[in-house]
Order: structure tokens, then sequence, then C-alpha cells
């Protein structure tokens, strides 16, 4: 084979290596951020907002986590909290309707506008020996009843 032929041929084969390496790459990280990413829905309300869990990382399938945030009379239009932890009032509930309430649970929500129609962020969640973190991304919808607030 011609020397110049060869050196051609190289950076090619180089290339083509570094192409599939970073393929296979991004195919692992997204299947591993695929796994750890709960899904749901979120209520904004008159004080708040609740956030419905699914798919949550540690539970069994069909149980969720409900997370409730509240900021007395600051209605989620005026106050959406970001890139700060929030503590929330958390139960763990199983398809039955069993519900466990969490010893302590708090949510980060990433930045965002009060009218998005999604909402990422992640929860960290203690019920009694039970450890659970993770991220979440929800979809908006509006909860029926509306949530009354005096």
């Amino acid at each position: 084979m011609n020397p110049e032929r060869r050196l051609n041929a190289r950076p090619k084969a180089v290339l083509l290596q570094l192409v599939f390496l970073a393929l296979v790459l991004q195919s692992y990280s997204s299947a591993l951020l695929a796994a750890k990413v709960a899904s749901g829905r979120f209520s904004p309300h008159s004080d708040g907002a609740s956030f419905y869990l699914s798919k949550v990382d540690g539970l069994a399938p069909g149980q969720k986590l409900i997370m409730t945030i509240r900021h007395f009379a600051l209605p989620w239009s005026s106050y959406r909290p970001q890139e700060i932890w929030e503590d929330a009032s958390t139960e763990q509930c199983s398809p039955d309707g069993k519900c466990e309430s969490a010893t302590n649970a708090r949510v980060w929500l990433d930045k965002g506008k009060p009218n998005d129609k999604h909402v990422s962020g992640r929860y960290d969640v203690n019920f009694g020996g039970q450890h659970l973190e993770g991220g979440f991304l929800v979809k908006y919808r509006k909860e029926k009843p509306l949530w009354l607030c005096e």
C-alpha cells in the first residue's frame, strides 16, 4: 500500500472510532437517565403545588409519591420556587389506596416559569428506614375539583 494512502486512511478510521464511541456513550447515559427519572403530573393551586410522581426508583410498580409544597398566601402564579430545596408534605400510596406519610421530604424545582406546562426537578424523601431520591419530569394537569383556599 502506498504510504500516502495509508496516512489518509488512518485519520478516517480514528474518526469513525470516535464517532462510534460517542454514540455508545450517549446511548448508555440516556438509558441510565431514563431509569432514574420519575414521571407524572403536577397541579398548581392557590398556595403552592402538588406533584404526583409515578415510576419512582425504589417503589414497587403502581406505587406513587404525592408531594405538596405550600406557600401560604402566595399562589403558584406569583411565586414558583426554583433552584432551592423546599420542604414538602409527602405520602407514598399503593394502588389499593393505602398511604404512608414521609418522615421528611423535600423538592428541588429546576429553573422555570409559573405557567410552564412541564416541570423538572429532584426529590429527596425518607419513610422511616427507606430513603428515596431521584429526578422527575412532570406535566401540568388542572386538578378537579379545584383547590379551595380561604
